[in-house]
């Protein structure tokens, strides 16, 4: 009975060993994937509280949600898009973590360790604590694309338009970010801008990731472009373009009839050509 008792003690202390090592390595993944958008047992951030969430959903539901939640939205699943729309239509990014790395962070949240109490206890919604209008100015020099990102990656212009008297040129490719801000919070456009969850924009920024202090400067960009956005006048220019490109147009119409008329016809001159030729005997 002693060996057995012995065997079983052992047993325990492998599996309860394993754990703590599974564990361990699922609080780095979280630190550095989860926390800019969940707290365990703090309350929800950018999406859900996730204490518990063991007891709310399956294994296998969550793994196949934190690999890829949009494939899930996209195939019909009823919990999927429960908690899409519940968190205001706003995407989790996919992650290309393997299975035994996505056990290990659940394998964490299930111990319950509560956010408050563990070291990722300062989500990346403090980003913004301490920047200054300077850091809003780098924000929108940014966002416009008069200042060049540092890894060559396209303005967010480029197919982001907001509602800011400031910045002129826009884009009409994707969705306005003027309320961005109020919806996600400083986490979420960080979290988006760090590892953006949209196929479109993924491509475009791969090799091209913007640095911190970027991040921090456009978080902290459209976050006053929330603010002050009921302060903006944005004007109308579709009229004024009409115009000027109809006189471009007409410049351009004038230009070519007046070359049309005044081109060489004949590769030579044809009035020598015709003249007629004397016989020199």
């Amino acid at each position: 009975m002693k060996i057995y008792q012995m065997k079983m003690l052992l047993f325990f202390i492998g599996f309860f060993i394993v754990t703590l090592s599974r564990a361990d390595e699922g609080q780095d993944l979280f630190k550095s994937t989860c926390a800019a958008c969940h707290t365990i047992g703090n309350g929800r951030l950018v999406g859900p509280d996730l204490l518990d969430v063991s007891e709310r959903r399956n294994q296998e539901w969550m793994v196949s949600f934190i690999k890829s939640s949009t494939a899930m939205i996209n195939s019909g699943d009823a919990e999927a898009s429960a908690v899409f729309k519940e968190f205001n239509n706003l995407l989790m990014p996919d992650n290309n973590y393997s299975d035994a790395q996505i056990n290990n962070i659940l394998a964490y949240i299930n111990l319950g360790v509560s956010s408050k109490d563990s070291s990722e206890a300062k989500p990346i919604s403090d980003i913004l604590d301490g920047t200054t209008s300077k850091n809003i100015q780098n924000g929108l020099q940014l966002f416009s694309g008069k200042q060049q990102l540092a890894n060559s990656g396209a303005s967010c212009s480029s197919c982001h338009a907001v509602r800011d008297d400031r910045s002129f040129t826009s884009g009409m490719l994707a969705k306005d970010l003027s309320q961005t801000y109020e919806v996600m919070d400083s986490a979420g456009i960080a979290a988006i801008i760090n590892n953006p969850p949209f196929p479109v924009m993924l491509s475009a920024y791969k090799g091209h990731n913007l640095t911190e202090t970027e991040v921090l400067d456009v978080t902290a960009y459209l976050k006053s472009v929330s603010d002050e956005r009921i302060y903006q006048h944005p004007r109308d220019f579709s009229v004024m373009f009409g115009l000027l490109g109809f006189a471009v147009f007409a410049i351009i119409y004038m230009i070519t009839i007046t070359l049309y008329f005044k081109r060489k016809i004949f590769a030579v001159n044809h009035k020598i050509l015709s003249k007629p030729s004397r016989v020199v005997n």
